[in-house]
């Protein structure tokens, strides 16, 4: 079971490619439309959050760095440009499909949380900043992200302003703090050591509620999706349409303000990556199947665009942003050997 757990870990992607499919085939043999997914999708909301809250060592961030610039810089792009983005990539594609649409609002409405620590370990960039940010803005989604789906999808689907703050302070801190307490306890009785070396499986233990959220939800709309295939082209248009758009501004924004690769590849993976649990679990819980549909899509596409963002295209930013010799010339890619 651990072995599988850190499998699942690294070919996250893989995995939700393969639960699609099966989703797919399963959602067009059998009747799944009696099922209320709802309590299915709470204890997959828990599965999800709470192994990667208990993970997070929020604690860290007061000997972390404290390079303000670059901390209100990227929370800017998280939220407030990634929410522009994300509204006029919504109204360009999803004119007609209001249900999607909310699904690409929620991926600019909710940025990246802990992952973003993960990403910038393996890109050689600044961690210690990353931490901050990502605990800055995991505490800022309850306040920000529904007044942000308010404004971008309020004019396309009605939305209960109250209980989307109330489900994301629940989704939040209520992991936070049974995770702050399972991991005080952990620590306490068998030591930091034993943590660590535990703390390796809680992605896994957390990408298996992803797994049961985009099996259900994707099995209760698959007749409408193969009725209409252009509803995976357009998906996966305007994803990656906002990945793109997302990255070109985060890349001008840290050559304008000087930033080294460091820094500058912390501001683009914080602008780029949205986190995938918050947003499913919403989504599973307050939206209909359509804008989980749409969400499923996010970490089979968005692992992709991120590890060719660094490994692709990571020595080329280097080079923009640090003035150093062309790629081909030697200059050294990101290490591959680091873990999620």
């Amino acid at each position: 079971m651990a072995g599988l757990l850190l499998h699942i870990k690294k070919r996250l992607y893989l995995y939700v490619a393969l639960d699609f499919v099966l989703a797919l085939w399963v959602g067009t043999h059998v009747d799944l439309q009696s099922i209320n997914i709802k309590p299915i999708s709470l204890l997959a909301v828990f599965l999800m959050l709470y192994p990667m809250l208990t993970g997070m060592v929020v604690e860290k961030v007061k000997r972390a760095g404290r390079n303000y610039r670059l901390i209100a810089l990227t929370l800017t792009f998280a939220f407030v440009v990634a929410s522009i983005t994300a509204y006029v990539v919504s109204r360009l594609l999803f004119a007609d499909y209001p249900e999607l649409a909310l699904g690409i609002i929620l991926v600019g409405a909710i940025p990246c949380s802990n992952m973003l620590i993960g990403w910038s370990g393996i890109a050689d960039a600044s961690v210690e900043d990353a931490l901050v940010i990502a605990v800055i803005g995991l505490l800022l989604i309850p306040l920000l992200s529904p007044l942000i789906v308010r404004i971008s999808g309020g004019p396309l689907l009605p939305i209960d302003t109250t209980r989307l703050i109330l489900n994301l302070l629940l989704y939040i801190l209520v992991p936070l703090i049974l995770g702050y307490f399972t991991r005080r306890a952990i620590i306490r009785r068998r030591g930091m050591a034993y943590f660590m070396e535990i703390k390796r499986y809680f992605p896994g233990l957390s990408a298996l509620g992803i797994l049961l959220i985009v099996f259900f939800s994707v099995a209760k709309v698959s007749g409408r999706v193969l009725q209409h295939p252009v509803v995976f082209l357009l998906v996966a248009a305007g994803l990656f349409l906002y990945y793109l758009i997302q990255t070109a501004l985060a890349v001008a924004a840290a050559r304008f303000f000087h930033l080294d690769y460091a820094q500058g590849m912390i501001l683009i993976l914080g602008a780029t990556a949205s986190s995938q649990a918050i947003s499913l679990a919403l989504a599973a819980t307050m939206f209909g199947s359509m804008t989980v549909f749409a969400l499923s899509f996010k970490p089979i596409l968005q692992v992709a665009y991120i590890m060719l963002l660094i490994y692709g295209l990571g020595p080329y930013l280097r080079c923009f942003l640090d003035g150093t010799p062309h790629p081909a010339g030697g200059a050294e890619a990101p290490r591959k050997g680091m873990e999620l």
